[in-house]
């Protein structure tokens, strides 16, 4: 009985992987495609924009199914929503130049060249 438990949680496992693989590939396609009618940064905002909307409403979700109360923050200790807010707009500058810098490069090369490049990530930040 163990075995095929551990068997099924492998085999969702590559298949989530699979998924993610697919729409991270897709959005590719999908940047190059908006690129030829917003500039970097309005395509950029645009899509944090609907980004936001979606994880909020997940949130919202989420925390009304497991019966919490839902807050923006997920905590009403001030010292976790310090770190947090710091910690977000620190990762979130980083990400928006990251995102500005391929969607501005892909304007220049190909897809599947974007999707190269940006994968090398996997092997050199380690």
């Amino acid at each position: 009985m163990h075995n095929s438990s551990a068997n099924n949680h492998s085999t969702r496992g590559v298949l989530m992987l699979t998924l993610c693989a697919f729409i991270w590939g897709t959005a590719f396609i999908a940047q190059s495609v908006g690129g030829d009618y917003a500039e970097p940064l309005t395509f950029n905002c645009a899509r944090s924009v609907l980004a936001t909307v979606f994880l909020f409403g997940c949130c919202l979700l989420f925390d009304k199914a497991a019966g919490k109360r839902f807050t923006v923050l997920g905590s009403d200790d001030p010292v976790y929503k310090d770190r947090l807010i710091k910690g977000g707009i620190t990762c979130g500058l980083f990400l928006s130049l990251a995102c500005f810098f391929q969607q501005f490069g892909i304007m220049y090369t190909t897809v599947g060249k974007s999707g190269f490049i940006t994968a090398l990530y996997i092997i050199l930040v380690p």
